[in-house]
């Protein structure tokens, strides 16, 4: 890729939590290409044979530990930070997050790069939203409210910030928008909505050049960037093609009114901060036998699963399916110069050998 001005973070130290990640694993090649001195962060030394392999210098620690957070980031000239722990409370992760950007702060980083999300805004995903819309802490999910709170936290302090705010982030290794739409393909059917809404997406690479854009952009203050691909696509399309690369899969299309009936009604009160048995089970097993091992043990447990036939969407999901908002990314290509280089049919092809490989085809 093309970025004016990349040639400034040759030579310069940066810092990356969540290395091992699925952003992480495509933004350190990036860097290292891009000549910079990359440290990164891992709580284990799982991933960190490749890592060291690739050219980059691994920490053992944690986020939490803000005397080793300190020492490590003394000297950086950007910290790009990706980590978000989703097997754990979004409490325990705010508070991972405020000692790492108080050591940042303390031994004044040169930058920050911080990955958020949409779902920051009160509008997700219904509404047309630019950085300009209402976002607040009121209601929402635990994840949201601790990714808003971050936000603000980094919007009020004294280091120069970029957040970037990406929508559905799709691509080889997205667990949520690739693995999982494609493991209910497999599955059999995808029950979709009639009408069908629009699927805001954006591909991991472009996120990445997002991100190195932000890293070298000059005057810097803190600000915050709508991340998202050059315009929404159908949800049946981003499916049907999942499905042609695995070769199975169809969808199935209920009138909206009759998929929302069937839900079950809403509980109110609030969304406890607590994940699922599974997910923390999912987070012991990864940390005993790393997540890549454990992750090839999962899905080969599903192939070998019978299929399930009709998957349909829950409420979250119904929602996305069946929304009209566009996620506006003008502020983002005016002040960073971003400029999406995949549309779906590029990022399906750049994710063809992945699903390949994952579905044995």
């Amino acid at each position: 890729m093309s970025i004016t001005g990349l040639d400034r973070l040759n030579g310069k130290s940066v810092f990356v939590t969540g290395a091992t990640g699925f952003v992480g694993k495509r933004l350190v090649p990036a860097l290292l290409d891009a000549g910079a001195k990359v440290t990164v962060l891992l709580r284990s030394r799982h991933g960190a044979h490749a890592l060291a392999a690739m050219g980059a210098k691994v920490v053992t620690g944690s986020l939490g530990d803000g005397a080793a957070m300190k020492s490590t980031l003394r000297d950086q000239d950007a910290l790009f930070h990706l980590a978000y722990d989703m097997r754990a409370p979004a409490a325990e992760n705010l508070a991972t997050f405020d000692t790492l950007r108080q050591a940042a702060e303390a031994v004044e980083v040169g930058r920050i790069i911080h990955i958020s999300s949409i779902v920051v805004y009160d509008g997700w995903p219904q509404e047309n939203l630019t950085e300009d819309s209402p976002a607040s802490r009121a209601g929402g999910t635990p994840y949201s409210q601790a990714k808003m709170a971050m936000e603000q936290t980094l919007i009020q302090g004294n280091c120069p910030v970029a957040i970037l705010q990406p929508t559905l982030v799709y691509g080889p290794g997205s667990m949520l928008w690739t693995d999982r739409l494609a493991d209910w393909m497999a599955a059999g059917s995808v029950v979709l909505p009639e009408p069908e809404g629009l699927c805001n997406a954006v591909f991991v690479d472009d996120l990445v050049q997002a991100m190195l854009r932000a890293a070298v952009l000059e005057g810097l203050g803190q600000e915050r960037f709508i991340i998202s691909g050059a315009r929404p696509f159908s949800w049946s399309s981003l499916l049907t093609g999942y499905a042609n690369i695995i070769s199975r899969g169809s969808i199935h299309y209920v009138p909206l009114a009759d998929l929302a009936e069937r839900l079950p009604p809403e509980e109110p009160g609030t969304i406890p901060d607590t994940p699922p048995l599974a997910a923390r089970i999912s987070a012991a097993a990864r940390g005993w036998i790393g997540r890549e091992r454990f992750e090839g043990i999962v899905q080969m447990v599903k192939q070998r699963l019978p299929k399930q036939g009709e998957v349909y969407p829950d409420r979250y999901m119904l929602e996305l399916f069946s929304t009209k908002g566009h996620c506006q990314i003008d502020h983002a290509r005016a002040r960073l110069g971003y400029a999406p280089e995949y549309d779906l049919d590029s990022g399906l092809e750049a994710t063809q050998d992945y699903l390949r490989n994952r579905y044995g085809k």
